[in-house]
């Protein structure tokens, strides 16, 4: 069981880095733009909604993805103010 916590940690840790990596380096053209973008906010649940798939399928995503957007809510801010 703590191999399998500490493998979820590691991935969790994983995703935060790749994600703060693409917020500290954003696109120059999109470096020039003022404001918020809301794109960021709760990015996963947005995915999950919009993928191409049998709803039935989509039903189990949903409590995963919404769980990963709630922990990941402040970075999900900050890079929405970066962008």
């Amino acid at each position: 069981m703590k191999r399998i916590r500490d493998r979820i940690g590691m991935l969790g840790l994983a995703a935060v880095l790749a994600g703060t990596a693409v917020a500290a380096a954003p696109d120059t053209a999109l470096a020039h733009q003022q404001g918020f973008d809301d794109q960021y906010i709760f990015a996963a649940t947005r995915g999950v909604d919009q993928m191409n798939a049998h709803p039935a399928l989509k039903v189990p995503l949903f409590p995963v993805a919404f769980v990963l957007d709630a922990a990941l809510l402040p970075f999900e801010v900050i890079a929405g103010y970066i962008h």
